[in-house]
């Protein structure tokens, strides 16, 4: 007998009666077993499509060549409870038997390959462990990024005092340059050491006073009504400031309170507060100009200086050409009037409300 005769032999059937026979072909019977076998398929069915469908989505997860060994064994058990309904009125115990030795075969397989897994599965961490592994990971990220940014915040803050000490050491040139101009100013102009002394002293304290103003604004700009009142207040003489107020650079806000500073003293000696008179500060910006007007009045009557002295050099030369703009110093009889135009700029700008 060959091969191919003893297949035949195998899967014959004519011989065989089916199984309902067994059963006596009683419907109860019948009918339990056909329908258990057919629900038991359709589960054994149902399980590996979900297997395989989650596998097919995570195939990260490990050990999946196990799982796909079990979803073959599942479905061969399907097949088998399928053909146990079909041997209940066909006799093909042969095909029931391949079957049958198939299944057997993968769970053999199966089983030898799940136990040396065991151990490694069992090794995996919990879900709890997971997470708290993940809370230690977040911590330890947490961490991190705070000491990056604490990093950050310390370069950002060495940069900033260099930034500080660079414009720290660019503010103590220009003061002593100013200084500097002041004292030799006032040296060529005084008439004996007390006048130098007392005019000196007088033009540092309203750079002083300019400078403390600028201090308290972080040396960004300056009002010039704060600058007008800083400037004027400890002479007690009266004067009103009127119209716009203007924001003022660090150079502009120097300038201005320094030419304020002897516009004052040469009223409080020579014009309207040597008597009785009163000094008016008009200030107007607009169409791109700004407008600032010292007008005195009520005081001594006066007449044009023989000569040009600091203050007279400060307004029409410094001041000028700070502002890139002019200054026109008249002399009418009832008092001085100081005209001082300059385009507006990022330098010299209204002020906000």
């Amino acid at each position: 007998m060959n091969f191919l005769d003893a297949v035949r032999q195998f899967l014959a059937s004519d011989t065989l009666s089916p199984h309902g026979i067994c059963l006596l072909w009683r419907p109860e019977l019948i009918w339990t077993h056909a329908v258990s076998d057919v629900l038991i398929g359709i589960a054994y069915f149902s399980i590996p499509l979900a297997l395989g469908v989650f596998l097919y989505h995570r195939r990260d997860v490990r050990f999946g060549w196990a799982i796909w060994m079990f979803v073959a064994f599942i479905m061969l058990c399907g097949v088998t409870h399928f053909m146990m309904v079909w041997t209940l009125w066909h006799a093909d115990y042969g095909v029931e038997a391949l079957v049958k030795a198939a299944t057997a075969a993968a769970s053999v397989i199966t089983a030898l390959a799940l136990w040396p897994l065991l151990p490694k599965a069992i090794a995996l961490p919990s879900s709890d462990a997971l997470q708290a592994r993940i809370a230690e990971r977040d911590e330890a990220l947490a961490e991190l990024r705070a000491a990056m940014a604490t990093m950050v915040e310390m370069r950002e803050h060495e940069q900033r005092q260099k930034l500080l000490l660079d414009e720290l050491n660019h503010r103590v040139k220009n003061t002593l340059a100013t200084v500097q101009s002041i004292a030799v100013q006032t040296l060529n102009h005084a008439n004996d050491r007390e006048d130098f002394r007392d005019t000196f002293v007088s033009r540092l304290m309203a750079l002083s006073s300019t400078h403390n103003l600028l201090v308290k604004r972080e040396w960004t700009s300056a009002s010039l009504r704060e600058l007008t009142d800083g400037t004027l207040d400890h002479f007690g003489r009266p004067y009103r400031y009127q119209g716009d107020d203007l924001a003022l650079d660090a150079n502009v806000a120097v300038s201005l309170g320094m030419a304020l500073h002897e516009l004052a003293t040469n009223a409080l000696k020579h014009g309207a507060w040597a008597g009785a008179g009163r000094v008016d500060i008009e200030v107007a910006a607009g169409d791109g100009e700004a407008l600032i007007v010292w007008r005195e009045s009520q005081g001594r009557r006066i007449s044009p200086p023989q000569s040009r002295g600091f203050g007279s050099r400060l307004l029409e030369r410094g001041v000028a050409r700070e502002l890139g703009g002019s200054v026109v110093l008249d002399f009418p009889a009832e008092g001085l009037v100081c005209t001082i135009r300059a385009p507006l700029s990022e330098r010299l700008r209204p002020a906000a409300d």
